[in-house]
Parts: C-alpha cells; structure tokens; sequence
C-alpha cells in the first residue's frame, strides 16, 4: 500500500473502504481521512473517491440482489441456500435464521431474531468487513475481506 506522497494532488484508499489518504500540500506527508457514512473510498473503473456504497461498480452485492434478500427478509426458509433439505429429507426451516446475509454497506449486515421478525441490520466491529461467499460468511479483517470480494485491485 502507497504510504507516501508522489505528487501534492495524490489521493488512494486504504484497505478498510471507510479511510482514504490525501497529500498535505504544506510538507508532503499523507493525511488520513475518512468517508462519511454509507460510502467508501473506491478506486478504479473510473471512480475515485467517496463513492455511496450503493454505486459501488464492483466488490459488493448489487442493489437489486440487496433488495431481494431483504424482501424476503426472515419469512422464507428458501432465502438462504444452507437452508436446503439435509440428508435425511427433512427441511430444516430455522437454517436460514442462523444465516446473515450482505448489505450493500459492507460495515453492516442482517440475520433474523426469529421466524417472520424483522430483520436486524447489525455492525461488524471495527476495522472489519461482512463477507458472503461460499467459502466463508462472516465479519472479516479488511484485508480479508477485499480478498474475498475480489477488491484488491479497487483502492
């Protein structure tokens, strides 16, 4: 990661979507910033800078799929794919209330408390990101979770 200035006008992200750096122009040492809440610092495919997670071009889930989870919400045992029949033939209508699921702000996800209940949009801690993949679900370091959302090559 570039921890040093190049030229007065540089400005790149850090791992963790939520800090970007800029030059100070008066002695050239970078400065930490963070993004205001709901977007991160995205850069490539033509945005740079503190982009709604919303209008993320990559890494996250999109709008629509979002939406569709969250429609469904905490009614359906179908919503989530571990929520399949088992082995022995029996569904098992509670898998998917143990399994949250993404929103577009990778800082917060959602799970369900319980059959037909609102879902709860809950934070990862700090310097952590959700990661939904089918290799792991879960709160994730930064670093993690850019792997895993394919998002290395976007700060």
């Amino acid at each position: 990661m570039n921890t040093e200035c190049k030229h007065p006008t540089d400005m790149w992200g850090d791992p963790n979507p939520n800090i970007f750096y800029v030059c100070n122009a008066a002695d050239q040492t970078p400065l930490q910033l963070h993004c205001p809440e709901g977007r991160g610092f995205f850069d490539g495919l033509g945005f740079k800078g503190c982009l709604p997670y919303a209008h993320w071009p990559a890494c996250r889930p999109t709008a629509a799929q979002a939406a569709a989870l969250l429609e469904v919400g905490c009614d359906s045992p179908n919503r989530s794919p571990s929520s399949s029949a088992d082995n022995d033939g029996v569904d098992d209508d509670d898998a998917h209330l143990q399994q949250p699921w993404a929103t577009l702000d990778p800082n917060k996800f959602y799970m369900c408390p319980g059959i037909a209940a609102t879902p709860l949009l809950l934070n990862c801690a700090g310097g952590k990101g959700f990661v939904q993949t089918s290799d792991i679900v879960g709160c994730a370091d930064w670093l993690l979770w850019r792997q895993h959302m394919q998002c290395e090559k976007y700060y």
